[in-house]
């Protein structure tokens, strides 16, 4: 595959190779790769849209998902605090109620 950049961002990524910040332009443009498949996927499951790449296994072409939990999290920090506040203190106990409407059970 080859890549055509604009000269001032071609010799960045050089002068970084040079620096000894990564060990080739291969390991270089294979993390700017990565990066930018991980900031698709964010814009596409900001979406709910499925991603536009099916995952292979290799380290090269895909990046590594994140696991659930980090996904979760990164979705809850993007809800405002306000948002939260609306929620009901109750809402474990009353799951019924808040989701089918059922009567409020009594609390203890």
């Amino acid at each position: 595959m080859t890549i055509h950049l604009p000269p001032d961002i071609e010799s960045s990524i050089q002068a970084t190779v040079h620096g000894g910040r990564y060990a080739s332009l291969d390991e270089a443009m294979a993390e700017a790769a990565s990066l930018l498949l991980q900031r698709l996927e964010q814009e596409q499951t900001r979406q709910h849209v499925a991603p536009a790449y099916a995952p292979t296994d290799g380290p090269a072409t895909s990046p590594k998902r994140k696991p659930l939990w980090e996904r979760a999290a990164e979705l809850r920090r993007s809800i405002p605090e306000e948002e939260w506040a609306k929620l009901p203190v109750d809402g474990a106990e009353q799951l019924d109620h808040y989701i089918y409407g059922s009567p409020k059970r009594p609390t203890s």
